[in-house]
């Protein structure tokens, strides 16, 4: 079963263990917690009980990317450790995702993300999970061109109140 989790800021360190394969296109877990953008959240994912991977939601993307819209949440920094890749947990997470991002941002209503054109195994996991691919390419990308994903956001039964989401939630 996986299970997608906020990382509070004094838990980060347990992502800095998560590493990639040479070549991929993610930086390690120890290089992403480092990431100070204004408002991004780190979560972890979990498999049978463990750290798996991990990944950000930035609520400001569409501040840095102007193919996104004030209501698309960016996801950044996806990754699967190098030693639990293969076994469709990366499909499984990114499945998971649209439920688990509208209920901390309940004001949301897509997902965005870019994965390289060189990177046809994480382009196949993202289509495979259900972002769609509208045939644009983001041509500013610090590693090449991408490909620009997006998946829609259910409306939140229950919104996951959290001090790291853009949501105002009230008691």
């Amino acid at each position: 079963m996986i299970v997608l989790s906020p990382m509070p800021p004094e838990r980060l360190t347990e992502l800095a263990q998560l590493r990639q394969h040479p070549g991929q296109y993610a930086n390690d877990g120890a290089r992403m917690i480092l990431d100070d953008t204004p408002e991004l959240s780190f979560h972890a994912i979990h498999a049978e009980g463990r750290l798996v991977g991990m990944f950000k939601l930035d609520p400001r993307y569409p501040e840095r990317h102007d193919f996104a819209e004030d209501t698309d949440l960016g996801i950044r920094g996806v990754l699967i450790d190098h030693l639990q890749q293969g076994r469709g947990l990366g499909t499984r997470a990114m499945a998971a995702l649209p439920d688990y991002a509208a209920g901390l941002y309940p004001d949301k209503r897509r997902l965005v993300l870019t994965v390289n054109l060189l990177n046809p195994g994480a382009y196949a996991i993202y289509r495979k999970a259900g972002f769609r691919d509208m045939g644009e390419i983001y041509a500013g990308g610090s590693r090449g061109p991408q490909h620009i994903l997006w998946a829609d956001l259910p409306v939140p039964k229950d919104p996951i109140c959290s001090a790291r989401s853009s949501s105002s939630c009230s008691a």
